[in-house]
C-alpha cells in the first residue's frame, strides 16, 4: 500500500483504504495501551472520525467487492502485480490484433509513416486511464454493461467484441480466487 502523507496525495483502491483503516485501528489500540501503561487518562479520537472509520470499514468489508473473495489479486504484493498482469494481458489480446492489421497494411505497400501514426492514435485510444484502471480494480465488473459505465467514451474507443475481451481479462485476473494467473514474458 502506498504511504499516505496527506489526504489527496495518493490514489488508493478500496482494498488499500480497508487496509489503512485496519492500520489506524491497530495504531489507536497501541496508543490506548501506551496511555494506560503510562497511567494517563484514556483519550478518544473525535466521534465523527470514529464514525467515519466504522462506516467505511463496514462498507468496504462487504462481500460485494472482488477483493473479499479473490486474495490472489488483492493481497500483499499481488495488488500491484495484478494490475501489471491485467495490462499485459489486455495489451496482448487487444493491441496484438490491431498491430497485425497495421502490419498487413504496411506489407501491402501503404506509406509506413502514415500507418504508424494511425496505429499510435489507435493505441492511445485503447489505453485505459489511471482512473478507469482504478475503478476496474475496485469493482472488477463481470459484464459489459457495468464496464460501459467505467470506460469513458467506450463506443468511440472499443468495439463490442473488444469490450467482451476486456471483461474476460478482468474476470481472469481480478476474479482469480486464490492464485493470480501467471503470464509469459512477451518482451513488452
Amino acid at each position: 500500500m502506498p504511504t499516505v502523507l496527506d489526504p489527496g496525495t495518493v490514489r488508493l483502491s478500496n482494498a488499500d483504504v480497508l487496509n489503512w483503516i485496519a492500520q489506524k485501528k491497530t495504531q489507536h489500540a497501541a496508543d490506548a495501551a501506551a496511555d494506560k501503561a503510562a497511567g494517563r487518562k484514556k483519550t478518544f479520537p473525535p466521534d465523527n472520525y470514529q464514525r467515519a472509520l466504522r462506516k467505511h470499514e463496514r462498507e468496504l468489508s462487504a462481500r460485494k467487492y472482488p477483493y473479499s473473495d479473490n486474495p490472489g489479486a488483492y493481497e500483499g504484493d499481488n495488488r500491484i502485480k495484478s494490475v501489471a498482469v491485467f495490462t499485459e494481458l489486455l495489451d496482448e489480446r487487444l493491441l496484438g490484433p490491431v498491430e497485425e492489421k497495421y502490419k498487413a497494411r504496411i506489407e501491402a505497400g501503404e506509406d509506413k509513416g502514415v500507418v504508424e501514426k494511425e496505429l499510435e492514435k489507435e493505441h492511445d485510444a485503447k489505453g485505459l486511464s489511471e482512473a478507469e484502471l482504478l475503478q476496474i480494480y475496485n469493482l472488477a465488473p463481470q459484464c459489459v454493461e457495468i464496464l460501459q459505465n467505467i470506460v469513458v467514451d467506450w463506443e468511440e474507443r472499443f468495439s463490442a467484441e473488444e469490450m467482451e475481451v476486456v471483461v474476460q481479462v478482468i474476470t481472469e485476473v481480478f476474479r482469480c480466487g486464490e492464485k493470480l494467473p501467471e503470464i509469459e514474458n512477451t518482451g513488452r
